[in-house]
């Protein structure tokens, strides 16, 4: 079987259920702001274990916001775009639909 496009209804429901938690958005915007980083570099200031960190970037990795390459003893994960970019094409669509509707509404209203 395979995973949801980034664009379907699946595949953007896993990628905000993925970002609907703070620990997982500061991993995306370290992972976009520096690059590859290891469970280690990732863990590194963290309130929180190793594990959990690993647990955070399973479910990014299973919403196929993040993939990792195993470089020797070493996994680095690295942001993937697709379903960020994707997130955000909804999202302007949803707003637009927003300002079109308020739109109609104040010209009803004038």
């Amino acid at each position: 079987m395979t995973a949801p496009g980034p664009s379907s209804a699946e595949g953007l429901a896993a990628t905000f259920a993925a970002l609907g938690d703070p620990r997982r958005l500061a991993i995306i915007s370290r992972l976009q702001d520096e690059g590859a980083l290891s469970v280690s570099c990732l863990s590194e200031g963290a309130d929180v274990s190793r594990q959990a960190i690993s647990k955070h970037l399973k479910t990014l990795s299973e919403a196929r916001l993040v993939s990792s390459v195993k470089s020797g003893r070493e996994t680095r994960y690295n942001l993937e775009p697709a379903r960020l970019e994707a997130a955000n094409a909804f999202l302007v669509q949803v707003a637009a639909k927003w300002d079109q509707a308020l739109q109609r509404l104040k010209l009803q209203l004038e």
